[in-house]
């Protein structure tokens, strides 16, 4: 429901609005096989000296700390040490603590810009689609239900992109007029009374053993689906043959099997309802992991104590955040390839 809902929500979406996202996706099918470790350490090395310069230095009399504010909680949405914002506050009284102050505001810019300085360590496509990436961020955010995160939001816009890929593969594929005519099917869907039956159909299967039997019943609800439109019908059947693979596990073989005695065509699917899932997965872990930078971050601006807050920043810079990063762009090269894998086969 949330998924068709979020979709639903493009229907109206302009080509100003949706052009980017393509552009973004275009640039994440493209990266490639690039390396990263080693742009990641030599950023965070640079990272972890000014923040131990910093921690050295400062005493508990100083008046600078590292503080979000209003821009800061706006920029949740970007990724990683970004999404923090971190801002110096000094205090101009203290005019003995000027050099504390200039390495302060050092670092602050460094964990400002350290995600765009490694993607430009990494390779010219890196750079650009990362910067897509921050850019598009408050845009999908802006169409989510609420309750929808932006890590599940980029999740669904990614399956629903690739099943337009799919859908359309002899007529365009993923143009935003494509894109809007499959919205505009899930719009259909969202405010039609034939899709609860298929809510009731997935809820009743999650709550079976999900015996072949239980998954046959769900296959005879979507080969039911009286909606006009074959695009209608094939963006329900094909994500909810996601969902029962994605969210209950079950098993590619036994839907392909139950898909097929209900006569709905699984090689139609195969793509966007069974490769996706370890595209969208590995992608979703990926933004998960950039995601948690911020619980770290905000672990830190949340101590008082200046002296030990400059501390716990050294530290976690360390054993949290630099791990973190090297995932996330392990994950996105990894995504990219089974993404990759998944809409051009047949």
């Amino acid at each position: 429901m949330v998924y068709v809902n979020y979709i639903a929500n493009w229907d109206d979406g302009t080509e100003e609005q949706i052009q980017p996202l393509i552009d973004e996706l275009n640039l994440f099918k493209n990266l490639g096989d690039f390396k990263s470790d080693s742009a990641v350490n030599s950023e965070f090395k640079t990272l972890v000296s000014l923040a131990k310069t910093v921690r050295d230095e400062t005493v508990a009399a100083d008046a600078i700390q590292m503080a979000s504010d209003a821009a800061a909680v706006a920029s949740f949405w970007s990724f990683g040490i970004g999404m923090a914002a971190f801002a110096g506050l000094e205090a101009t009284q203290l005019v003995m603590k000027k050099e504390i102050s200039k390495k302060s505001k050092e670092l602050n810019n460094k964990m400002e810009t350290v995600d765009i300085d490694i993607s430009k360590k990494i390779d010219q496509d890196v750079y650009t689609y990362i910067a897509d990436y921050k850019k598009n961020n408050n845009l999908i955010s802006s169409q989510s239900p609420k309750g929808l995160d932006l890590q599940e939001a980029r999740a669904n816009l990614m399956q629903f992109m690739a099943q337009v890929e799919k859908r359309f593969k002899d007529q365009g594929g993923l143009t935003v007029a494509n894109f809007k005519a499959l919205a505009a099917s899930a719009r259909l869907a969202f405010d039609s009374d034939e899709i609860t039956k298929v809510y009731d159909s997935l809820d009743e299967l999650n709550l079976s053993n999900k015996s072949q039997e239980d998954i046959n019943k769900l296959m005879d609800t979507l080969k039911g689906i009286d909606l006009p439109g074959k695009d209608v019908i094939a963006l329900i059947q094909g994500l909810s043959i996601s969902v029962v693979g994605k969210k209950m596990d079950v098993a590619k073989e036994k839907l392909q099997e139950a898909a097929k005695e209900a006569d709905i065509p699984v090689e139609e699917y195969d793509t966007a309802a069974f490769g996706m899932m370890d595209a969208v997965g590995k992608f979703s872990a990926g933004v998960a992991v950039a995601m948690s930078v911020v619980d770290v971050v905000m672990d830190i601006i949340d101590i008082v104590d200046i002296v030990k807050q400059t501390k716990k920043m050294v530290d976690k810079l360390d054993d949290d955040i630099k791990p973190s990063y090297i995932s996330f762009f392990d994950g996105i090269k990894e995504s990219s390839k089974s993404y990759n894998d998944a809409v051009s086969s047949t």
